[in-house]
C-alpha cells in the first residue's frame, strides 16, 4: 500500500451485528498475533491460514445474500479494471491511474464457484480532492445501498457515511504524511530504530510480501 492511500475494509453489516448483537465502536486487530503469523511465514506464495481470529480473519461473509455482480457492476463505474486481474476466477482488482495521482483501486476476492464474496476492501488517493469527491464518496455510496460497514486498519468500526470517514482520515498515516513529510519520515525512523533488532526477521519477510 502506497502511504498517500487510506485503506477501509468492507462487511456486512447484518454479520456484525449477528456476532455482537449491536453494532461496536472498533473490532479487534490482533497486531502482535499478526507479527508473530509473519515471523514463521516461510513461502510467501502459500500462507497458511492464520490459527487465530480477530477482525481480518473472521469470514464476515460466509452467509451474506450480498450478490457479488451488483458491487462489481457499480465498483467498475468509479474505477477501471486491473490489467493483472483480468483471468482470474477468484478475485478481482481495480487500479486507478498512478500517473495522474489517481491511485484509488479495490479488491473483491471471492469462491469461483459459489460466487459468494471472502473478501472486500478499497484503498482511497489523498493526494487529490478529486480521489475523495469521486471514488470514496461513489464506494461509501455502493457500501451504504447494500447495508455493508468498513473499519480501517486499526479496527475502528463506521457506517459508510463521509462525514465519519473523513474525520478518520484527518488522523491517518496517509494525511500525516502528505502534510509533513519529513516529520513523518522521522518519526517512523525512531520507531523502527526502537525496535529494529527484534523486529528485522518480521520486516524483511513483510517487505517480500509487499513487493
Amino acid at each position: 500500500m502506497a502511504i498517500w492511500q487510506y485503506q477501509l475494509t468492507v462487511i456486512p453489516k447484518q454479520s456484525v451485528l449477528g456476532k455482537f448483537g449491536k453494532i461496536p465502536n472498533k473490532l479487534e486487530v490482533n497486531e502482535e498475533a499478526w507479527e508473530k503469523y509473519w515471523e514463521n511465514v516461510i513461502d510467501i506464495e502459500n500462507l497458511p491460514e492464520p490459527n487465530f481470529e480477530d477482525a481480518n480473519t473472521i469470514n464476515w461473509w460466509k452467509n451474506s445474500k450480498i450478490k457479488k455482480s451488483e458491487l462489481v457492476e457499480n465498483i467498475d463505474k468509479l474505477v477501471k479494471r486491473a490489467e493483472w486481474s483480468k483471468d482470474s476466477l477468484e478475485s478481482i482488482s481495480w487500479k486507478g491511474n498512478e500517473n495522474l495521482e489517481e491511485d484509488n483501486d479495490c479488491f473483491i476476492a471471492f469462491n469461483k464457484y459459489s460466487k459468494v464474496i471472502g473478501e472486500f476492501s478499497f484503498r482511497v488517493d489523498l493526494r487529490k480532492k478529486r480521489n475523495i469527491e469521486n471514488f470514496l464518496t461513489g464506494m461509501l455510496e455502493i457500501c451504504e445501498k447494500n447495508e455493508l460497514l468498513v473499519y480501517n486498519n486499526e479496527g475502528i468500526l463506521f457506517l459508510p457515511k463521509l462525514e465519519l470517514i473523513i474525520g478518520d482520515l484527518k488522523n491517518s498515516r496517509a494525511l500525516d504524511f502528505l502534510t509533513n513529510p519529513e516529520k513523518f519520515i522521522e518519526k517512523i525512523a525512531k520507531k523502527e530504530n526502537k525496535s529494529k533488532i527484534e523486529k528485522t526477521n518480521f520486516w524483511k519477510k513483510l517487505k517480500q510480501f509487499w513487493n
